[in-house]
């Protein structure tokens, strides 16, 4: 590409943007203008796949900075897109002098030069320096295990071997140049860790006088690129430094120093700009988040079993064990005395609330599992309260908290070599369940049972039928890609091969299970993965006589050859051309133009860098959960397609879930962190960020309670599947996004059960939304009379699926919301020593000896009515401290609600009322769950 290189010290030519920002790109270069402003030299933006970072990076380049720049990209194809784009820029006044102004050479740099991270970060190899450095990493390892008494020995024994087995010790050295390398990145001396070519190629760009770098894919930086790229911009003279990314990596989650490095070389994000705001805005496509359920299949759910069993086993013979001298206590009586004592790890506290403050699983697993096996809490130990009644602790978390705790306080600690042993086989069976006890705690780990639910053979079967279904409503205009975490998958590592095959779970499963399904087989699938290109046999013929024809056109030498299987063919080729580069971008086209309507292929590939506008459809059957990924994975579907601009695309996960079994549930809570940052629509219209956008259920309903709940919800998804337009509507596509989160109260219908209402003019039935929304009025006013907060607030209840009803309100300040919102949930949940209780009072009908005899019709009017408690309800604690709070409460619960005086309920009268509405079943069973909404 031909280049003008800019002469330091020149004035920077003008360059215009023939284009227009978008309204997001507008906001974030006007944070980039003010920050510059102000001498900011490190910025940062976060904004979704699709939503224009590119240009908007060109446009600080060109009309806010000012100054040659770089652009570095994590692969060749983005670094070319960057390339693309600049032909929206033109200088001058000249119309087609693009290429004049950039470059993809670093020795060649041109106002705009755009390489790859790897260009400028490769590392030393095979020098003296670096060999030394190696050398002495491998001999402070061989003094460090004593397999040598000091450091010439050492040396002796390394050139003795490198004389008899070359072979081996090259291999070892390699592995110690990686360290030395890593040692230089992480000191002051990166650039030196660097490959001759890098250093020059930094030298050359220094020369051409670079002002800004442009980092995309900023998520990249940490670890070695981070290191390095941090030194090189101060090598350049410190310039200013943009980084743009989709997906900030969760620093916590990194190594203090590369996170410490990562914030600072981009600082802290300067604008974000949320998926939800850009879909609202018209420029990324709307799209709904489904899901379909599965059970393992008759083998892997006999694997799960016998896991299961095998923890079963190990708790009873612990809990049976006999007490041995010079041993540990057994599990059950070493668990009451530290529940007794309040014994943690570190020694005793004072009272229980100290322990719960220190321990609250503890705390609570250790009560339920001492009950579980019908010991009676130590004295001094509290009940069980509701709360773990009414949301008990899982099954299997109970036994592996408790287990963890016997192993980490109990079992390491003892004097006994026995029991240091039984503290590692608890480890060992636990880690098979995906459970793993660190020095610090309990940690989740891959195990082969979370492996055989997640690359489980029974999710091909749905997503076979996720195909089905899509392609029975959209016909030729389907465009789908089922994503795999690899070409085959290595879940069959260890024990997991008993059940899985070298295939399971991997992309070419997914294309075979398509293939051999007679309907499936009509989206003609092709897999594309980093080495491997398979057809359907029907689409074979016109797939290879394309391929040749786009080969040709691109003058890409290849020959191609096709191998016959059961119901596909896989192409070979060769030629110097064929490559990943090439295939998967005539594969896209293919996809695009419709010759294909179902592409397999790995996240590798069709993650990011990788774009096909016209995707509508993503299943993604991975294993991946963390943000970087999961954003870089959906945001391939939600692209704008310009062929059709009422697209609103489909975003299935398929969960296999066996809750009977310890571990069973490992894939469902994939699925829940998966979601965690992840904005989706609601069925009520709101937006939210977590796994309840899928369905209210999940915010909910316990895990359990989801996987009983499993057909229903099935069926409810494939038939949101076809309700494309609604979901759109939903979306409200050009209405501004409001991106600060809302409380919402969620909770399962039936609150109001049955009676008319004794407030208000008209005698009407409660329903669970008045009953709702009056209730939120009751306490908005008493709180603000009581100056607890300020303005008014408007309450709206909307339905959700599943039995589900959310209550948002509008019109007041973020702490008027929070505080109305705690008050309403506190009166609609259990009552956990309540300080004062007021009854909701209804009036109901009931038969006379004259509503018998006459006709139903005639009959109603001689029925009578009389008022009865329909529930007993706590006072929110915020008016409950003293009676003339309550007392206020009182007053605004009679105008809104019901009839009612609020009663103490620690002793007398109202703890008598307290107990008899418990006993009757009229106190609130279930707790409602606060969640962040943004309307």
């Amino acid at each position: 590409m031909t280049s003008d290189a800019h002469t330091p010290g020149s004035p920077f030519p003008r360059i215009r943007f023939s284009g227009k920002l978008r309204p997001n790109q507008r906001r974030a270069a006007a944070t980039i203008k003010s920050q510059l402003a102000r001498g900011e030299r490190r910025l940062h933006i976060v904004a979704p796949p699709g939503s224009g970072k590119t240009v908007l990076g060109l446009y600080v380049w060109a009309e806010q900075v000012k100054a040659p720049a770089i652009v570095l990209s994590p692969t060749s194809a983005i670094q070319m897109q960057w390339l693309e784009r600049a032909s929206l820029f033109k200088l001058g006044r000249k119309p087609k002098n693009t290429g004049k102004f950039v470059s993809a050479d670093a020795s060649k740099p041109a106002l705009l030069t755009s390489l790859t991270y790897q260009s400028l970060t490769i590392p030393r190899r095979d020098d003296d320096d670096l060999d030394a450095s190696a050398q002495e990493f491998w001999i402070e390892r061989l003094l460090a295990t004593e397999q040598a008494l000091d450091a010439v020995e050492a040396k002796a024994w390394i050139d003795d071997l490198a004389q008899r087995n070359p072979g081996y010790h090259s291999d070892r050295l390699a592995v110690y140049r990686k360290q030395a390398i890593e040692k230089m990145t992480r000191g002051d001396n990166a650039v030196d860790a660097l490959h001759h070519s890098a250093r020059l190629a930094l030298e050359s760009l220094k020369a051409s006088g670079v002002g800004l770098v442009i980092l995309d894919e900023c998520h990249h930086l940490l670890q070695h690129w981070g290191r390095v790229l941090g030194a090189a911009a101060e090598a350049l003279d410190g310039p200013v430094v943009l980084g743009l990314t989709a997906t900030p990596p969760q620093l916590e989650r990194e190594a203090a120093d590369d996170a410490e490095r990562y914030s600072a070389l981009l600082g802290p994000v300067d604008y974000e700009v949320p998926i939800p705001a850009v879909v609202k805005d018209g420029h990324l496509a709307p799209y709904q988040d489904l899901v379909q359920f599965v059970r393992p299949t008759p083998d892997e759910s006999a694997f799960v079993a016998r896991a299961d069993e095998d923890l079963v086993h190990l708790v009873d013979t612990l809990v049976h064990a006999e007490a041995e001298d010079g041993r540990l206590e057994p599990l059950l009586d070493w668990l009451e005395k530290v529940l007794r004592e309040r014994r943690l790890a570190t020694g005793t506290v004072r009272d229980w609330a100290a322990f719960i403050r220190r321990d609250a699983r503890l705390a609570d697993a250790g009560r339920l599992f001492l009950e579980r096996y019908t010991r009676a809490l130590p004295e001094g130990v509290p009940p069980i309260e509701p709360r773990l009644r009414a949301e008990p602790m899982r099954t299997d978390l109970v036994t592996v908290t408790v287990l963890d705790r016997f192993v980490r306080n109990g079992l390491r600690r003892s004097g006994s070599s026995l029991d240091h042993d039984l503290a590692s086989d608890i480890v060992r069976r636990l880690r098979v369940l995906g459970f793993q006890i660190t020095e610090t705690g309990l940690r989740p780990c891959a195990a082969p049972v979370t492996r055989v639910l997640a690359y489980s053979t029974a999710k091909c079967d749905a997503m076979v039928g996720i195909l089905r279904r899509e392609h029975g409503l959209l016909g030729d205009g389907l465009r789908a890609i089922v994503v795999c975490d690899f070409e085959t998958t290595n879940a069959t590592r260890g024990e997991a091969s008993e059940v899985l095959d070298k295939e399971a779970g991997g992309a070419i499963a997914a294309f075979r299970a398509i293939v051999g399904d007679p309907e499936a087989d009509h989206v003609d699938p092709v897999l594309v993965t980093g080495s491997t290109v398979m057809v359907d046999d029907d689409l074979a013929p016109r797939f290879l006589d394309r391929f040749k024809e786009w080969a040709r056109e691109e003058g890409a030498e290849v020959e191609l050859s096709a191998i016959e299987h059961d119901g596909f063919v896989e192409v070979r080729a060769s030629g110097r051309d064929w490559a990943p580069r090439l295939y998967v971008q005539l594969i896209t086209r293919a996809f695009q133009d419709g010759l294909t309507r179902c592409l397999v292929g790995t996240r590798g590939l069709l993650g990011e860098g990788w774009d096909a506008s016209r995707t509508n459809v993503l299943v993604d059957l991975t294993a991946v959960t963390s943000s970087t990924s999961v954003n870089q994975l959906r945001g391939r579907s939600i692209r704008l397609d310009p062929k059709d601009p009422k697209k609103v695309a489909n975003n299935w996960d398929v969960v296999c879930i066996a809750e009977e079994f310890s571990g069973g549930l490992s894939d469902y809570e994939r699925f829940c962190d998966r979601h965690e940052t992840w904005f989706g629509i609601t069925d009520d219209g709101a937006v939210e960020k977590g796994v309840g956008h899928v369905h209210a259920s999940f915010t909910n309903a316990e895990p359990e309670d989801v996987a009983h709940l499993m057909a229903p919800i099935n069926a409810e998804m494939m038939e949101r599947a076809g309700m494309r337009t609604a979901a759109r509507k939903r979306w409200a596509i050009g209405k501004k996004f409001n991106g600060t989160p809302v409380p919402a109260l969620e909770f399962r219908t039936g609150v109001a059960r049955t009676g008319e209402m004794l407030v208000g003019k008209k005698r009407e039935n409660w329903t669970d939304d008045s009953l709702v929304e009056s209730i939120a009025r009751a306490c908005a006013g008493a709180l603000a009379e009581a100056g607890l907060v300020s303005g008014e607030s408007v309450a709206r209840a909307t339905r959700r699926a599943g039995g589900y009803l959310r209550l948002v309100l509008a019109g007041a300040d973020s702490e008027h919301e929070r505080m109305v919102i705690e008050a309403v949930s506190e009166v609609l949940g259990p009552l956990e020593r309540p300080r004062y209780v007021i009854p909701r009072m209804v009036s109901v009908k009931t038969q006379t000896l004259l509503s018998r005899l006459l006709p139903s019709v005639v009959g109603k009017f001689f029925r009578k009515r009389r008022r009865q408690m329909a529930m007993l309800h706590a006072v929110p604690g915020s008016l409950a401290s003293k009676k003339e709070l309550a007392l206020l409460f009182q007053n605004h619960w009679n105008r809104h609600v019901s009839p009612g005086e609020v009663s103490y309920a620690h002793h007398g009268a109202g703890e008598e009322m307290l107990l008899d509405a418990k006993a009757s079943g009229l106190t609130p069973e279930h707790s409602p769950r606060t969640v962040e909404v943004f309307k």
